[in-house]
């Protein structure tokens, strides 16, 4: 016996033995690197898009080059979440099987925990939601003086889930953007009437 047929032999005996484990080190291995990757394109797709909008702020002015920056950023926020989230159930599930568990029947039973946790967490979705949309929107940002019906004044943070917006008084006001049901933004009418003349 020679030395390649004795490693080839003792490969396969490790394989044997060895071969779940070393199936899921390889699917944790790929998870981990292909997070990687896709978190380092967003990145590298938002800071495309923030330096092209200093690039513009002669033209277009820092308001407008704030409110890029901003949008972008949160948007690649949201990404690197679902790439995460994503990337992470694909791989649990994946060494779930290997393990031997049903996965079908742990999926149709996550289907129904998720469904009731849905309807529970409602107001939580409608949140984040509705703070997509005004980021997308760009209905205000940050520095905008704004009426949001319960509270009005400087907005100072834009999230997914809540506004923080500082009223005359000095008072911080947490809205919850699912709660906004209309917004007055006073900065967007000046900037429109200073474009006009």
């Amino acid at each position: 016996m020679n030395i390649f047929e004795a490693t080839s032999n003792w490969l396969a005996l490790i394989w044997q033995d060895w071969s779940t484990l070393i199936r899921i080190g390889l699917i944790l291995i790929g998870a981990i690197i292909l997070r990687a990757l896709l978190l380092v394109s967003v990145k590298k797709v938002v800071k495309g898009i923030v330096s092209g909008a200093k690039n513009k702020s002669a033209s277009s002015g820092a308001l407008a080059q704030a409110r890029l920056v901003q949008r972008a950023r949160t948007m690649g926020s949201v990404l690197g979440n679902l790439i995460t989230w994503t990337v992470y159930t694909i791989a649990i599930t994946m060494i779930l099987s290997e393990l031997g568990v049903a996965v079908g029947a742990l999926i149709a039973g996550a289907g129904i925990i998720g469904a009731a946790l849905g309807f529970g967490a409602q107001n939580l979705v409608r949140d984040l939601l509705s703070g997509l949309f005004i980021v997308l929107e760009d209905q205000y940002g940050v520095g905008d003086k704004v009426d949001l019906g319960e509270a009005s004044g400087v907005v100072e943070n834009v999230g997914l889930r809540v506004t923080q917006l500082r009223d005359s008084k000095g008072t911080l006001w947490y809205v919850r953007n699912g709660e906004i049901l209309r917004v007055g933004n006073s900065s967007h009418k000046l900037a429109e009437t200073k474009t006009k003349k």
